[in-house]
């Protein structure tokens, strides 16, 4: 009896044996196949990427995948990359998420987020600023009556936008959105650069840029004096041909902006009234001796 009882458990330990080597023998196997798999795919995957290094359909997919990957990472760059200029909607969001930082008082993320940094340091505005324009003593709604954009202008709408208070109460602001979704206070609906220098009297005249804006047109203009002199300007005009005269408001001084001391460069942000495309822009200047000199800084003449 007990002869038995020893053959049957050998015999188990024999099957259990054979058993765990046959589950070994499949597991090699299968991971051996499994090697051989991955070691083909990316064979031939470095054929295709090399079969197709300079087809542009594998550039672009390539491309967008790694934007993609890009985006996940970074919401911010989410935001910015998928911005519609050309969807009312989105324009809308835009304008209801700076009312809500507006009611916050939060004019410094306002100003740092949303302005668009180049608009920022070519018309100089501050931080100040955007709370003077944008302060209100109560909570504040958004309604956009007009999205306007000019046909052969692609980068930029400009947002007809009331802000009305619980009082109804309200101001209307023209706010350009451009396509990175960043924003300017004033209505630039177009944009021409000229880059247009004369000289007089050992100072220099620079016509950089012409904006089109609501009702007019806005000049950047910058003056450096390298005279001994103090440049003093009297008077600022634009012309349409000989006969038709517009003026100006400078959107970014006082009387004493007017004067420009020896050795100093200083930019002029001059609104012309009701007319987006004069074909002049003329100075004038009072001189050291007290003549008066009338001259265009746009067409050297």
């Amino acid at each position: 009896m007990k002869s038995i009882i020893k053959n049957n458990k050998f015999i188990f330990m024999m099957l259990c044996i054979i058993v765990l080597a046959f589950v070994s023998i499949i597991g090699y196997y299968t991971n051996k196949i499994e090697k051989l798999k991955s070691i083909e795919i990316s064979r031939l995957t470095t054929e295709y990427n090399k079969e197709n290094k300079n087809n542009e359909t594998f550039k672009e997919t390539t491309k967008r995948i790694k934007t993609n990957d890009i985006n996940i990472k970074t919401n911010t760059k989410v935001v910015t990359d998928n911005f519609d200029i050309n969807n009312d909607k989105v324009i809308e969001k835009l304008i209801i998420d700076m009312t809500t930082l507006i009611n916050n008082d939060e004019f410094t993320r306002l100003y740092k987020e949303y302005y668009n940094e180049e608009y920022v340091k070519e018309f100089k505005i501050t931080e100040k600023q955007v709370i003077d324009k944008f302060k209100f003593s109560q909570k504040v709604s958004a309604s956009i009556t007009r999205v306007t954009r000019e046909s052969d202008v692609y980068d930029r709408a400009v947002a007809t936008v009331r802000l009305i208070d619980d009082k109804k109460a309200e101001r209307i602001f023209d706010i350009t959105v451009f396509e990175d979704g960043k924003i300017a206070d004033l209505p630039l609906y177009k944009e021409v650069r000229f880059d247009r220098t004369i000289e007089r009297d050992n100072v220099l005249y620079t016509v950089k840029k012409r904006y089109k804006t609501r009702l007019g047109s806005i000049f950047i203009v910058n003056v450096v004096n390298n005279s001994e002199y103090l440049v003093d300007i009297q008077e600022i005009k634009a012309y349409m041909g000989t006969s038709f005269k517009y003026d100006h408001e400078l959107i970014n001084g006082n009387i004493h902006t007017y004067e420009v001391t020896p050795e100093e460069s200083q930019d002029f942000i001059i609104k012309i009234f009701n007319q987006d495309k004069p074909d002049d822009l003329r100075f004038t200047n009072k001189k050291i001796d007290g003549t008066i000199e009338e001259f265009s800084v746009l067409n050297n003449r």
